[in-house]
């Protein structure tokens, strides 16, 4: 598992929308807020990229660019996002086994239907231009996760009085 202060893993996947996110493009003056999500199958998921989706013009005002991204393949992704009003923030798809391994994200499998689907547990990183990990929530389960709002107000804290990561003991 990665600690606050480590480099993090060069991070590459599409969007829907087109082209491709790179976690080292963009803005230098800009951290990145990265939402792992376990898939379209999971209520908790929908509902915490719905609230980023709404705080996602907040975020962009403290500087802050805001993705989601998970294994779902592009039909999948595209049908969840629309059914969930998502067209704000970004969302990727194709989320690599390789790269949740990398990531140091918990990962579960699930069978449905005869189907296996390997994917990540939730988890959500900011990340500092240069690719230091600033922030890791990870949870073992799908319920377990912040609420963005709160998490905007203290960031915002942070981010008039400069504090460092924390957690790299």
């Amino acid at each position: 598992m990665l600690k606050p202060g480590d480099k993090v893993p060069e991070l590459q996947f599409p969007l829907m929308t087109g082209g491709s996110w790179t976690l080292r493009s963009g803005s230098e003056a800009q951290l990145r807020l990265i939402s792992f999500t376990r898939g379209a199958f999971c209520g908790y998921c929908t509902r915490f990229m719905q609230q980023l989706n709404t705080l996602h013009a907040s975020f962009s005002k403290l500087g802050i660019d805001t993705v989601g991204v998970s294994v779902d393949p592009l039909e999948v992704a595209s049908d969840w996002a629309e059914k969930s009003g998502i067209d704000e923030t970004p969302i990727g798809y194709g989320l690599t086994r390789d790269q949740i391994k990398a990531c140091g994200l918990f990962a579960s499998h699930l069978t449905r239907n005869g189907n296996e689907t390997y994917f990540a547990e939730p988890a959500l990183w900011l990340v500092r231009p240069g690719g230091e990990l600033y922030l890791t929530i990870q949870s073992s389960i799908s319920c377990g996760r912040p609420d963005l709002a709160s998490l905007l107000v203290g960031l915002k804290t942070l981010a008039k009085h400069g504090f460092p990561a924390r957690g790299d003991a």
